[in-house]
Order: C-alpha cells, then structure tokens, then sequence
C-alpha cells in the first residue's frame, strides 16, 4: 500500500506540471509531422526488386538441385532481383560483410546456407523467404521424384510458386511517417529520465527528504513507488502519441502491439532508472538536467532517431551505434513490425532493463541523509 500511495503521488505530481507534460506529449507530435513531410520522398513506398542484389555459388555437385536453381534464378530475374556468380566462398562472405550485396547463397552438398545482410534488413529477408519456398518446393519435387517420378507431370510452374511471396504488403514498405513516429516516441521517453531526476531533486528542494528517511517507510519502497510512479507518467504519455501517430497520421505499428509496447515499457523503466540515479549522484536538479540535456541528441544521433545510420555507410558509426541503448529498441521494433522478426527483442530488452537495474540498486545505496 506504501508503494502505491507514493506511486500515486508521483503521478499526480507529474501531471500536475501541465506545461512540461503538454510539451513532452506535443514536441513529437509536431517533430513527426515535420520530419515525416520533409524527408518523405527519402522512404520508399513502392518497393523496388532491381534494389535486391543477391550474389550466389553453386558447390552442390548436383545436377537437380542446380537446375532448379537456374529456374529459380530466372524467375528472380524476372521481377527485376539481380543475381551474381563467385567462385570463392570467402569472397561471397566478404561481400555481404561489406555491405555490398542483399543476400548471399551457397549451395553445397549439405544444402543451402543463406548469409543475410543485416544492413538491408527487408532486402535480405525477402531473400530468405523465397530460398526458404524454393528449398521446400525442390523437397516435394524430390520426393514425387523417388515414389513415382511419372507424378512430376502433373506438376506445373511449382518453381515460379515462390515469387508468391513477394507481393508485399504496402504496410510493409517503411514511409517517413512510420520510421518517425518509433524514433521521436522512444526519443521523447529518453526524456523521462527528467522526471526520474527531479522525483528526487524536489524532495531536497522542499526539504523533505531528511523526513522521508525518519518515517517508518522503507527505502526500497520509497524508490519502487517513485520509479512507478514517474514510469506510469511517461507511459500515459507514450500511449497518447502512439494513439496520435497511429489513427491520425496512419503510421503502421505492426500486429504485435503487445510486444512493441513491452519494448517501450523497458526503455521507460531505463530512463527513469537513470534520472533517478542520476538525481542522487548530482545534487543539484538543473545540472542534472542539463547533463541529460546534453547526452539525449548524442544517444538518439547513433539511435537512429533522425536519420538512419546505416545511410551513411560508415562503419565506425554503426559500430558506435550498438553502444546506444536506443538503437537496440528501435532495431527490435522496426523488426517486430516490419518483419514479424523477434531476434533482437531480447538483446533489447537486456540492454536496456540491465542497466535500470543497476542505477536502481546505485540509488538504493546513495540514498542517505547526505543526499539531502
């Protein structure tokens, strides 16, 4: 009961402050729709197969397989994918490390191994779904072949099936308005680490905090309700713009809304978790803000929250960009919603709720009298 009375006391205090909470739930939605008209023509609605670049070599050693292969190269070719021979194995890696190509494909004698750039996310999964048909026609092929091979006539087209699967979704071709309200939504939310910062700074501001340590409330309880309590703020905050981007800009959020909110609620936790750690390190709530302040841009910049990095093609900023916290969020939420791909959801999710933990635990033993 103590946690929540703090918790609702938090909340209340939080959006009692109208102006700030006014502007933290309008500067995105304003942000939005400059960003998503001003770089509308750099997102491709309509997209475009002659951007697929697929190199691929043949060791299998099988004369079946590598003439259904052709046949499925053709019908690639057909709809405008580009596809490339290498003899060296080592060079058709190496070609995908360095960005060059979509997808890579080597066929040997144990099957097909498909090497994905991860760059070009939607590219090289478009890929993977079609190998993935293509594999699974050439095993009902084989099959008809050893129990009755005169059944193979009755088959027609079954290698072209494949391109079924790339009649994308228009909801699936990123617009500017999709890309911007992720990235300006868990921007903002990195600015509630503010609200964890002055949960403690107004406790010594009005002298309350020495009374807090007196009362027969224990710490932890203390800490849990105002971590709640500024995180619940936030994520009332976070569902109003998502609400707003989603039914008046029409931005797509996928079908897994469950998943991309768990995401949020863990990078809302983070930034809390940070404010209030950082709101016992510095004593003093306007350098701790403008310490946040500063940090932010430099987090959302390798982030991705104004542009993507990867469009700059430099590998020192990508690999920077792995140390941002959101880069790991929006990466699992472009994926959750575009791709239906939940590969990076636990490394998000990790990164972001073990850090929170830790500036808990820090708060936890910085919280004395001498914070106050």
């Amino acid at each position: 009961m103590r946690i929540l009375s703090i918790m609702t006391k938090e909340f209340k205090e939080n959006f009692a402050n109208k102006q700030v909470m006014l502007l933290m739930i309008l500067f995105p939605i304003v942000i939005i729709a400059i960003l998503g008209f001003a770089f509308s023509n750099n997102f491709n609605t309509n997209f475009k197969f002659q951007d697929i670049k697929v190199i691929f070599t043949d060791k299998s050693g099988n004369e079946g397989v590598s003439l259904s292969f052709k046949k499925f190269i053709e019908e690639g070719r057909k709809i405008g994918i580009e596809f490339k021979e290498v003899e060296k194995i080592d060079e058709g890696i190496n070609n995908i490390k360095n960005g060059k190509y979509s997808a890579y494909i080597l066929l040997n004698s144990e099957g097909i191994v498909l090497y994905k750039n991860e760059r070009n996310d939607l590219e090289a999964n478009i890929i993977e779904n079609m190998v993935s048909v293509f594999v699974d026609r050439y095993k009902t092929i084989d099959a008809i072949a050893r129990v009755n091979p005169l059944g193979l006539k009755n088959i027609t087209n079954i290698e072209r099936d494949f391109t079924k699967i790339v009649s994308l979704d228009r909801k699936k071709a990123l617009t500017s308005f999709d890309y911007y309200s992720v990235t300006m939504l868990t921007l903002i939310i990195l600015y509630g680490s503010i609200g964890g910062v002055f949960a403690i700074d107004d406790e010594r501001t009005r002298k309350t905090g020495m009374r807090i340590l007196a009362s027969p409330t224990k710490k932890h309880e203390i800490l849990t309700g105002k971590l709640l309590g500024t995180a619940f703020s936030v994520f009332i905050q976070s569902v109003i713009i998502f609400a707003f981007s989603k039914y008046i800009y029409g931005a797509y959020w996928g079908h897994d809304i469950i998943t991309v909110f768990l995401l949020l609620i863990c990078e809302i936790l983070f930034s809390v978790s940070i404010g209030i750690g950082l709101g016992f390190i510095i004593k003093n709530g306007r350098a701790a803000q403008g310490l946040v302040n500063a940090i932010i841009p430099f987090i959302a910049f390798l982030g991705g929250s104004y542009f993507p990095i990867s469009s700059m093609n430099s590998k020192l900023l990508i690999k920077l960009s792995n140390a941002s916290p959101i880069t790991w969020i929006n990466t699992a939420i472009f994926n959750v919603i575009l791709n239906n791909d939940y590969k990076y959801v636990l490394t998000a999710v990790l990164v972001n709720l073990i850090p929170a933990l830790f500036f808990i635990i820090l708060s936890a033993y910085l919280f004395k009298k001498e914070a106050f």
